[in-house]
């Protein structure tokens, strides 16, 4: 069977997947020679949809994890009322080996079928996260140099960290560590920039901003990365965990609250035509890159309505206004089982 209509999307983890509209209920994704068909079927109530194996596909291998996961992106992606995926006896038996196995499917129901949830799925870092369903280090403690005991943080990885084809805004996300020689130019150019030295206040040269890079690579605590859309730099994300930042102390933070400043470089990206898109996967990154972060937090300046209408989309919601030494400031949270219940990815 040949695809009427395809297109690729990238894999975090390796390659890329090719997706094909066969006809209006049939659907295929294939990798190498690796193919996986489906039908689907309407299912009662309108929110869950009945999928069955189709003709075409190749045996079950390594790569059908990938294959499925790539396909439930797409029907969830879709639609706005989609919430549950209902594999059959043949294709779940057809699945078995592999897709239980990397925790693609949900649950069984009375019936015996499989249930794939969409806010579960969208919890498995397989198709879009660095490390995939890597499970969190044991937890171990320290006290930093200001007296505050936290988990002792992993290191940073280099390289590519998350990469998301959005499909509804035809958009490719993708973030990746900051890179000291890689990435200064770039770096350079949007810090000196006037509307952003005055906020940022590291209008400096590039042999000080390298040193800037380095030392936030060492330091675990915060982490730099350049986002990216459709293969072209569009900010500068600077991540960090709550409990050793500046704002623990303004607010009853948990021990796995995340963070993060953000800065769009590129004004080419400016504005609501591409901000759900990377907002909504720095939330997506953040709540993958370790399961037991349940609250993300900003504090942008208490004037900045503007960075707070377009996080909405993200399910982002204002909490209280607050005095930094330097600024009046706004704290604002996301919460795990709001963003994965509501938002749409």
């Amino acid at each position: 069977m040949r695809a009427n209509v395809g297109f690729t999307i990238p894999v975090a983890n390796s390659g890329a997947v090719t997706l094909g509209l066969l006809s209006t209920y049939l659907l295929e994704a294939h990798r190498g020679d690796d193919r996986l068909c489906i039908e689907l079927a309407k299912a009662e109530p309108s929110t869950q949809l009945t999928v069955t194996l189709a003709r075409g596909s190749s045996k079950p291998s390594s790569e059908t994890s990938v294959l499925l996961a790539s396909l439930t992106d797409y029907l969830f992606s879709r639609s706005q009322i989609l919430d549950e995926l209902i594999l059959n006896s043949d294709l779940l038996n057809h699945l078995h080996q592999h897709c239980l196995a990397d925790g693609l499917i949900t649950r069984l129901d009375a019936k015996g079928f499989g249930i794939i949830d969409r806010a579960a799925f969208y919890q498995n870092g397989l198709l879009w996260h660095w490390r995939g369903n890597r499970n969190p280090v044991t937890e171990t403690w320290e006290t930093n140099d200001k007296g505050v005991k936290h988990p002792l943080r992993q290191e940073q990885p280099s390289g590519l960290l998350y990469q998301r084809y959005d499909i509804t805004s035809d958009l490719l996300v993708t973030f990746e560590t900051l890179d000291p020689e890689k990435h200064l130019d770039i770096f350079h150019d949007w810090m000196n920039q006037p509307r952003v030295a005055e906020f940022w206040e590291l209008d400096k040269s590039k042999e000080e901003l390298k040193e800037y890079i380095k030392t936030l690579r060492a330091d675990r605590h915060s982490w730099p990365v350049l986002a990216s859309l459709n293969g072209e730099a569009m900010g500068y994300l600077e991540m960090y965990w709550v409990p050793e930042d500046r704002l623990g102390p303004y607010y009853e933070c948990d021990h796995w609250d995340r963070g993060s400043h953000v800065l769009v470089g590129n004004t080419n990206f400016l504005g609501a035509r591409y901000s759900k898109a990377w907002t909504c996967a720095l939330s997506h990154f953040l709540y993958l890159d370790d399961p037991r972060t349940r609250t993300l937090v900003g504090e942008p300046r208490a004037d900045n309505k503007r960075l707070l209408k377009l996080l909405e989309p993200a399910s982002w919601f204002f909490v209280k206004e607050f005095d930094f030494p330097h600024k009046r400031a706004a704290l604002i949270q996301c919460r795990r089982d709001k963003f994965f219940q509501k938002v749409r990815l």
